[in-house]
């Protein structure tokens, strides 16, 4: 046998029915909360992509093809259980949408194509199904039996003690007359979803199922309105270490601002920042992003700017501040299409609410103000617009908290921070609420 973790493992992959013979192979490892590039296997000798791979650790790996992001297929590497002579695989290049492979036959090999193929259709396509109904509640169900099944088949393997351990939802064992209602096992999945969650097994940060299944247990939470359990019961649990320590607050602040949740997002930063952020291991980004959200707390006074407009005429944001009730600072930039899609919306209410104390500031963060000012002479936009030059932007991500655009904020007249995270979605409800009306 060859200790895959310690030496280079020939791999040889045979395409069948390849397309374009000089489609590059691309070997991926999954860390953290990505897909991270290992090594790239260039001209195919007869449909077959050889050479050696150093695989740095056991987990989910895959091979995907350039012609065509969607051209892919995972499998699982364990150490010490590749044969001598490497991987050998035959594939037909039709089916190579996410499939899961074997690479060759062993009992974690078998429970992991199994596993992973139930939990990868339980969990793709979030949008497309009905979290919180009876059908998707029995399908989570059906599977937690199924990893149950797995961990008394094939005990001892990786599949059984780690992905079964996490992929699955909780079996609900109740009362039966709550077997079968929808909201009951909706609650008791997410109350009890990171119970058997164990994150001192070494491999926990390379497979994708522990990110969707923290992910998924977000849903009731948000909808409920009880960030706070969310966060308690995940950074609780995290404190088996560093690594994962770090590793979870960053995936909540993350989590947090992607849905606006500003309750979530003070509370995770007053009771979870100190500790997470000593030392050397969280990152720049994340550092500079808790920075800018600490100086855009609400109740503190923005940074005013006075910046120029598509004429190259200065304008102050305190200016526009003191002109209106409630000012919408909104950070864009001209190549985003959320911003695109986003501008008109905002100009109904503009036009709706301006009479009534509603001002914009907008401020574009592209490159070049050639780029800025072509899309901004295209919107028009009523409001004042204004560019802020890339040589202008020191420490600006500890400055303004814009982790994506269109990113909105809202003052007061002072320039006072009334809120800092606001939801494209719920705009109108928050403008009106933000001016009393």
């Amino acid at each position: 046998m060859l200790n895959a973790l310690s030496a280079q493992t020939p791999v040889a992959v045979k395409i069948n029915g390849l397309q374009a013979p000089a489609v590059t192979m691309i070997v991926e490892y999954f860390m953290e909360d990505n897909w991270k590039n290992l090594q790239i296997i260039k001209d195919p000798q007869n449909g077959t992509y050889a050479g050696k791979v150093n695989f740095p650790h056991n987990g989910q790996y895959r091979f995907r093809f350039s012609s065509d992001p969607k051209r892919w297929c995972e499998f699982l590497i364990v150490k010490n259980e590749i044969p001598s002579n490497g991987i050998e695989l035959s594939l037909e290049y039709s089916q190579l949408y996410g499939q899961v492979v074997k690479l060759y036959e062993s009992p974690d090999q078998n429970a992991y194509q199994e596993v992973e193929m139930k939990f990868n259709e339980l969990s793709m396509n979030l949008d497309s199904l009905d979290r919180f109904g009876l059908k998707y509640q029995q399908r989570e169900q059906d599977f937690a039996k199924l990893c149950a099944d797995i961990r008394t088949n094939y005990p001892n393997t990786w599949t059984s003690s780690l992905l079964c351990n996490v992929a699955p939802a909780p079996l609900y064992n109740g009362d039966e007359q709550f077997s079968s209602n929808a909201d009951t096992l909706s609650k008791f999945i997410a109350m009890h979803a990171f119970d058997a969650l164990k994150l001192d097994h070494p491999d926990v940060l390379h497979h994708v199922a522990f990110v969707r299944r923290i992910n998924l247990a977000y849903q009731y939470f948000e909808k409920n309105k009880l960030p706070e359990s969310y966060i308690d019961m995940l950074m609780k649990k995290a404190l088996v270490s560093e690594e994962m320590t770090t590793f979870m607050f960053k995936f909540l602040l993350d989590k947090m601002i992607a849905f606006r949740n500003e309750p979530g997002l003070s509370y995770l930063i007053t009771w979870y920042a100190d500790d997470c952020t000593e030392g050397d291991h969280m990152g720049e980004n994340t550092r500079n992003l808790l920075a800018a959200l600490e100086n855009c707390k609400p109740g503190k006074t923005i940074e005013f700017l006075t910046l120029p407009d598509v004429n190259g005429k200065m304008l102050s944001s305190r200016k526009t501040f003191a002109e209106n009730k409630v000012t919408i600072i909104l950070f864009w930039r001209a190549n985003c299409s959320h911003c695109r899609e986003f501008e008109p919306k905002l100009e109904e209410y503009y036009a709706q609410y301006h009479s009534k104390g509603l001002g914009v500031y907008a401020i574009g963060t592209d490159k070049t103000q050639e780029e800025w000012a072509a899309q901004d002479k295209i919107n028009d936009s009523p409001w004042t617009s204004v560019f802020l030059a890339f040589d202008q932007r020191k420490d600006f991500n500890k400055r303004f908290p814009v982790p994506s655009t269109p990113a909105l904020l809202a003052v007061d007249q002072n320039g006072v921070v009334l809120k800092r995270l606001i939801t494209r979605g719920k705009i109108e409800s928050e403008i009106k609420e933000l001016l009393g009306l």
